[in-house]
Parts: C-alpha cells; sequence; structure tokens
C-alpha cells in the first residue's frame, strides 16, 4: 500500500503528503491528528498543506462534520488542500464550515502555489 502519510516542515508550513490508498478510518484518524499537533507545536506553526489524493470513499454528512470537528485538535490551524481527483461538493462546504465554527480555516486548491500563497498570505505563522 505504501506510506499513508507523512508529515514535515518546509521552513515555514508543515507539509503533509497523503498516499494514493490512505485509508481514512478511525486508527488513521487519530495518528493523523496526533502527529500533526506535535509538528505544529514543535515548529511554532499553524501553517499546514495537505497534497495527496482525494478519499476513495464517500463520507456520510455526519462523518465529514465529525471530520471538520477534529480539526480543531490544532488550534487556530490554517489548512490547505491540494487533493488529486479532488471536485468541490456539498460535503468539502460542510467540513469548510463546520471547521471555521471550530476556529479553524479550511480551503482547497487544484495546484499547491495557490495554496501555499494563500497560507503565507492569509495565516499568522
Amino acid at each position: 500500500m505504501g506510506e499513508v502519510f507523512n508529515i514535515e516542515y518546509r521552513g515555514d508550513h508543515i507539509h503533509v503528503q497523503i498516499g494514493k490508498d490512505a485509508p481514512i478510518d478511525e486508527h488513521w484518524q487519530a495518528e493523523y491528528w496526533s502527529r500533526l499537533e506535535v509538528a505544529c507545536k514543535e515548529h511554532d506553526t499553524s501553517r499546514v498543506l495537505v497534497e495527496g489524493y482525494s478519499p476513495r470513499q464517500e463520507l456520510t454528512s455526519e462523518e465529514v462534520v465529525e471530520a471538520g470537528q477534529r480539526t480543531a485538535r490544532v488550534p487556530h490551524l490554517w489548512l490547505a488542500f491540494c487533493l488529486k481527483g479532488w471536485e468541490p461538493t456539498v460535503q468539502s462546504e460542510l467540513y469548510e464550515a463546520v471547521a471555521a465554527s471550530r476556529g479553524v480555516r479550511v480551503k482547497f486548491f487544484s495546484d499547491s502555489e495557490h495554496a501555499l500563497n494563500w497560507l503565507r498570505t492569509n495565516a499568522p505563522k
């Protein structure tokens, strides 16, 4: 299956690479958010760029709400997604809205250059 995800610091943001066949289950989510929280604290940044692939399975509205709520695990997070095969949906809009209600800014992009520009222009650090 390859690596599920990789998290690394890149000078002014955290970069997350999500593998093509990453499962979206409880174990994966717990490890992902735990490692992301540690990386943000360690490097004193709230800027995160996530690149990779869109999840294969369609999430229910309840699962999307839960995922949006989990983003608040990292306070004041700015999260830019650049995912291959991603198309805007009601689910992605719901995710952005739920995350925003928890103080987290989320935006989806079609290329990483625009995503990084958004992070660098808007996120405090």
